[in-house]
């Protein structure tokens, strides 16, 4: 009599095991970058007294979304740690840190918008 090896899981769970691409959390930030992306790029060639509002909407708006990808990175860093996945750590954590700088910069240049938006409308 013959030992058989083991059958490999069948391809259900081997489905159930593998982790969806496309998460509506994913959706949404897509939607949010590609969003304010057009608003920034509205605000660049419209050429009227709502320029700078359009523009610093649209980098708050990127700014707001590249911070909550930021946030993901760090629960990706937490949950790889945790399994044992080293390199996956090693790279959820270079693209938060780059989504905390690029939100960092948005956000500063919103507030800038907004700031030279309030004395041109004052004086």
């Amino acid at each position: 009599m013959t030992v058989r090896p083991p059958r490999p899981a069948a391809p259900l769970l081997r489905q159930a095991q593998r982790r969806r691409l496309l998460t509506p959390f994913r959706v949404v930030m897509l939607v949010a970058v590609a969003g304010s992306g057009l608003l920034i790029l509205y605000g660049i060639i419209d050429r009227t007294a709502s320029q700078i509002p359009i523009l610093a909407a649209g980098l708050a708006v990127l700014g707001l979304t590249f911070g909550a990808i930021a946030v993901a990175c760090v629960v990706t860093i937490v949950r790889a740690g945790r399994d044992g996945r080293a390199a996956l750590a090693f790279w959820a954590a270079l693209a938060g840190g780059a989504a905390v700088v690029t939100a960092a910069g948005c956000l500063a240049a919103a507030v800038v918008m907004a700031m030279v938006w309030g004395s041109a409308s004052a004086s």
